[in-house]
């Protein structure tokens, strides 16, 4: 098997009292693109930082091509990096400033000259070489730090939420060109972001994150579709979270409606209180001869136009104050003619039910 292009074991982090990481470990594999997701205080940022060198952990080692870089200063680190702020150097023409590192390394005129438009036609600036940061816009400056990064052939590419200062519109464009960009490159890349939906589009895997330590490190199908704890389950994505308390045959019982679900190897005691994860793109509405596993009695509460589908929240027979939500396509609702105060047969298969036990035990 090959071996990872960076390792990072048992990374701890500590400001005087305060545990900030705690037993980081994570492989990433050369060409890789890897996210750190979470939200804000839950340590990503610290540990791109570490990564860096522009932070100390305070124990722990990291790999990188087969050398430990763990108390290496930046300088000698293998990387580029892009802030979430551009950095750029205000008073420096957009080709100095992508030239900077070029020159510190004492390269020739003619090799920096070469190097410096190659990397302004490959971000899709090629002509703004003599212009100045303050002249161009939000998203093109971001292009210029990111061909900065780029100007050494770094062997890693570390990017702090990169697009968030962006406007939606060339956010969206721009993850889709930095992700083409790192494929065509075939760079290792990390990127830290609190955007779901950046992470879900843009990485290989995603390493979600919360308190200080990773909850979950996979595939973005895997993120979404299996969730390893609640906090992964009500963090990526819409989810209906539903009380229950499991049965002695391995159903559940959510107040007075009796739900199926996936059995697992691990399976908690008869009586155990459990937590039911749903997503709304799972509930459909039944159709005469629809055999579903769960089938649930709803009344409309209220429906939301949200551009690709409608969500539609219904009031869910047995389930006393418990709404549930549904995404469902604008053929279905026009096909079903829902409306609100209807009542409608809601079906759901046992695939798609996800259960946690409780806080320590695996989910099934």
């Amino acid at each position: 098997m090959m071996a990872p292009y960076l390792s990072v074991e048992r990374i701890d982090k500590r400001y005087n009292d305060t545990q900030v990481l705690r037993g980081i470990s994570l492989s990433v594999m050369k060409g890789e693109m890897i996210c750190f997701l979470g939200p804000s205080g839950c340590g990503k940022t610290t540990l791109l930082r570490i990564i860096a060198g522009l932070e100390a952990q305070t124990s722990g080692q990291i790999t990188q091509g087969g050398r430990d870089i763990s108390r290496l200063p930046p300088q000698l680190r293998d990387y580029g990096i892009v802030f979430q702020s551009y950095a750029l150097f205000p008073n420096l023409t957009v080709y100095d400033n992508v030239a900077y590192g070029l020159v510190n390394r004492k390269m020739k005129r003619a090799a920096i000259d070469a190097r410096v438009h190659e990397l302004l036609e490959l971000v899709g600036l090629p002509d703004s070489h003599r212009k100045h940061p303050g002249q161009l816009s939000g998203g093109q400056q971001q292009r210029i730090a990111l061909a900065r990064a780029l100007a050494t052939s770094p062997g890693l590419l570390l990017l702090d939420e990169p697009l968030s200062a962006l406007d939606a519109r060339v956010r969206v464009r721009l993850r889709q060109e930095i992700r083409a960009l790192q494929q065509s490159l075939g760079l290792t890349t990390i990127m830290v972001t609190h955007d779901q939906e950046e992470a879900l589009s843009m990485a290989d895997r995603i390493v979600v994150m919360n308190h200080g330590v990773i909850e979950q490190i996979g595939t973005p199908l895997e993120i979404y579709r299996q969730p390893a704890s609640p906090f992964v389950a009500d963090f990526i994505g819409k989810v209906n979270s539903i009380s229950a308390q499991m049965q002695g045959d391995g159903t559940l019982r959510a107040g007075d409606v009796g739900l199926e679900c996936q059995r697992g190897a691990t399976r908690p005691a008869a009586g155990a209180p459990v937590s039911v994860y749903v997503r709304p793109e799972d509930i459909r509405i039944a159709v005469p001869g629809d055999t579903p596993d769960n089938r649930l009695t709803g009344r409309v509460e209220k429906l939301e136009f949200l551009g690709a589908f409608c969500r539609v929240s219904f009031r869910v027979d047995g389930l006393a104050a418990q709404e549930i939500v549904a995404d469902l396509s604008f053929h279905e609702v026009d096909r079903t003619g829902l409306r609100a105060g209807a009542s409608f047969d809601l079906a759901l298969d046992r695939e798609h039910v996800r259960v946690f036990p409780s806080v320590k035990e695996r989910p099934l």
